[in-house]
């Protein structure tokens, strides 16, 4: 049996490790292992502009309150 491997530089902390060629990970174990508490770019909020809130129609709220005469 043949095993493929890969000489890589840790991006976390830059020690030199091998890596299989059918795993994708760019960090050594112990670097992924500090990292698995970071949340995931999935799971973070969007960046960007708000949402747009509605406006609230002032006429509707003072129909609501009785007061529009």
């Amino acid at each position: 049996m043949d095993l493929r491997v890969q000489l890589k530089i840790c991006e976390g902390c830059g020690c030199l490790w091998y890596r299989c060629q059918t795993e994708g990970s760019v960090y050594c174990r112990r670097c992924e292992t500090k990292l698995k508490d970071f949340p995931t770019p999935e799971s973070r909020k969007r960046r960007g502009r708000p949402a747009r809130k509605p406006r609230i129609n002032v006429w509707a709220v003072a129909e609501a309150a009785g007061g529009a005469a």
